[in-house]
């Protein structure tokens, strides 16, 4: 019996040794890839047509656009009579994708369960995009980086961010009743989670989609905030 419990807590410590050496080259990997940067050549100025955001909660990134722009009002995309608390004084909307499952089970980081981190992590999972209205314009500081686009950077940023959504019969799918609140919602998206291609990883690609000076890869949010100081 003594010898079976000495493998076992044998194997035990063998398992989270490799989990921490993943862990570390993982972070390795992802300092490295990050300092190589896309679009090098852009450049913002104050005259430029369109000023979004890029919020850091420390582990999730979003991205932040004006609700309404010459191009787009996307009100006439995201309905304000899908959010109870929301209205046409909002300035500005929030976009993130990631796992759906972790999104729903985990409004608040006290709510997280291991079984929903492991599977988020290392099982490609259902996606959701979420989507929250802003009462005012952003504070600029560490946290929430102002980006400035032509008319046409934004329009590829706002291709991209339609083509995230599932849509049906041209209109997005809300999941009904899955908000934090009145001023967000969540809605199908397209393409699976896992901590190769995830939350911070979207946000990259939609920055690299509009020129956007970023990473070649960007796994955690210092990986994208790094290229917007």
């Amino acid at each position: 019996m003594h010898q079976v419990l000495k493998q076992l807590l044998k194997r035990i410590f063998q398992f989270l040794g490799s989990l921490f050496l993943l862990g570390c080259l993982f972070l390795l990997l992802a300092l490295v890839l990050s300092s190589i940067p896309v679009n090098k050549s852009f450049a913002q100025t104050d005259t430029s047509d369109v000023q979004i955001f890029v919020t850091d909660n420390g582990v999730h990134t979003d991205i932040v656009v004006p609700v309404r722009t010459a191009l787009l009002d996307w009100r006439t995309r995201l309905p304000l009579d899908q959010y109870a608390d929301a209205d046409s004084s909002y300035t500005h909307v929030g976009f993130g994708w990631g796992d759906r499952r972790f999104y729903m089970k985990t409004p608040e980081w006290k709510d997280l369960r291991p079984g929903v981190f492991v599977t988020a992590l290392f099982w490609p999972t259902r996606s959701a995009m979420h989507v929250h209205y802003v009462p005012r314009p952003l504070t600029v500081n560490k946290y929430q980086r102002p980006v400035q686009l032509s008319q046409e950077q934004y329009r590829q940023l706002v291709a991209f961010l339609q083509q995230s959504f599932q849509q049906q019969d041209g209109e997005f799918i809300l999941i009904p009743g899955a908000g934090y609140s009145g001023e967000d919602n969540f809605y199908e998206a397209h393409g699976r989670f896992y901590i190769l291609r995830n939350c911070n990883n979207w946000t990259n690609r939609g920055l690299k989609e509009a020129g956007v000076k970023t990473a070649f890869w960007a796994p955690i949010p210092y990986a994208i905030m790094r290229h917007l100081r």
